[in-house]
């Protein structure tokens, strides 16, 4: 319980020296800090009629002391977004004291950029409860992030908004943060599938060169040695004969090898190379597929690399899955990226299905695509077939032709 003596009447303080007023006052807010944390339940106050007792033990006790005490800001503001209330939380959210806050516009404390935000949320306050983020122009310098939560209230007849706040400002930091080490973590990715695109090259040249060179050198060996054996030895030209044969299969097996490490025909830009892998699906899976190139000029880059492989995994999967009779093929160059459309008639898929987001082949698709900034978006549904739709933007306008930016539709 806290004792007030009668404080003087105005004509008395002239009289009273300047240390005099200076106790008094810190009285005055020692006791208002009493008061608002909870650490009194009444006060005494002395007066000519004597002793009063003002009893601050009520129904809202426990919730004053609880608000003081909370670890989010609170606040109460009336219907002109003033602020009537705040415990000592919400005042240092803003770096500065009570009495400064209390009495101040909404408005004045908030980052001036976000203030149609606030708006926004203090007028639907007004009506029902919201959330939302905003920046409190603190003194400290930084403006501090904070999440509202503002509910209407009624405050005898006149009405007021309640408001939460909670500091963002440790989750903002772990969110640079992490998206910091997932940048890295990308180019890092981006990085090695170059290396890797690189290394698959370099060993496509030295498997179809080298070991191409030489069984082919081994062959001709075989056909001069078989102009040289008398006709009779049927034995040895019949040997001879196979062995050649077996180069052939090899020669044969090394094309293959060397084109599935990277196709020759990549190189001549990635229309060729569409169109060389679509006739090596018709020609395996015997599905017929409609191609349109609307691209003109060679376009050779890690954005066509990468649109190549996402096109290649997208045949694979409608080869081993989709049981489809028949495929739609769409490649266009845009100014500033390349897109590609596949659509097949398959049997689809539910995309709800969670088995599809452990899949490695759809994951390596978006993965190949974000990595250069793209974006692969798969459209599907059970009997209705399924259409991937994907694209990456180009690292400049260099290669920029003269097609309409409008995205060609897929018949479903």
């Amino acid at each position: 319980m806290a004792d007030k003596t009668k404080t003087r009447s105005p004509q008395d303080l002239p009289s009273l020296s300047r240390r005099e007023l200076v106790a008094r006052l810190t009285e005055a807010e020692e006791t208002l800090r009493a008061v608002r944390s909870g650490e009194v339940d009444a006060i005494v106050v002395k007066g000519q009629g004597g002793e009063k007792v003002f009893t601050l033990q009520g129904a809202d006790h426990t919730y004053r002391v609880f608000v003081e005490r909370m670890n989010e800001g609170a606040a109460v503001l009336s219907s002109d977004h003033t602020v009537l209330h705040c415990n000592g939380r919400f005042a240092r959210f803003l770096g500065r004291g009570l009495q400064s806050v209390i009495g101040s516009s909404m408005l004045d404390l908030v980052w001036p950029e976000d203030h149609p935000e606030l708006d926004a949320l203090l007028r639907r306050a007004a009506q029902r409860r919201c959330r939302g983020e905003i920046r409190l122009q603190s003194r400290k310098g930084a403006p501090l992030p904070v999440h509202l939560s503002l509910n209407p209230l009624r405050l005898d007849s006149a009405r007021a908004v309640c408001l939460i706040a909670s500091d963002l400002s440790e989750m903002k930091r772990a969110e640079r943060a992490l998206r910091a080490s997932g940048e890295q973590f990308r180019n890092l990715a981006a990085h090695l599938l170059s290396v890797r695109e690189e290394e698959r090259a370099r060993i496509s040249r030295e498997v179809h060169d080298e070991l191409g060179q030489s069984l082919t050198a081994v062959k001709m060996d075989l056909a001069w040695l078989a102009g040289r054996l008398a006709r009779g030895n049927g034995q040895m030209l019949k040997r001879i004969r196979s062995t050649v044969q077996l180069a052939d299969s090899i020669i044969q097996s090394i094309r293959r090898i060397s084109t599935e490490l990277r196709p020759a025909v990549l190189d001549l830009g990635l229309a060729a190379a569409v169109e060389w892998q679509v006739q090596e699906f018709q020609a395996r899976s015997g599905v017929p597929c409609k191609v349109r190139l609307l691209i003109r000029e060679v376009v050779t880059s890690n954005a066509s690399t990468a649109m190549f492989r996402i096109f290649q995994e997208t045949l694979t999967n409608v080869a081993r899955h989709a049981k489809a009779t028949r495929v739609e093929v769409v490649l266009q160059k845009q100014p500033d990226r390349l897109v590609l459309l596949i659509h097949d008639n398959g049997r689809g898929f539910d995309q709800a299905d969670p088995a599809l987001s452990n899949s490695l082949g759809l994951l390596g698709m978006r993965e190949r695509a974000a990595i250069l900034g793209g974006q692969v978006n798969i459209s599907s549904a059970a009997g209705k077939g399924t259409t991937v739709t994907a694209w990456i933007p180009l690292p400049s306008r260099e290669e920029s032709g003269a097609i309409p930016a409008e995205i060609p539709k897929i018949p479903a």
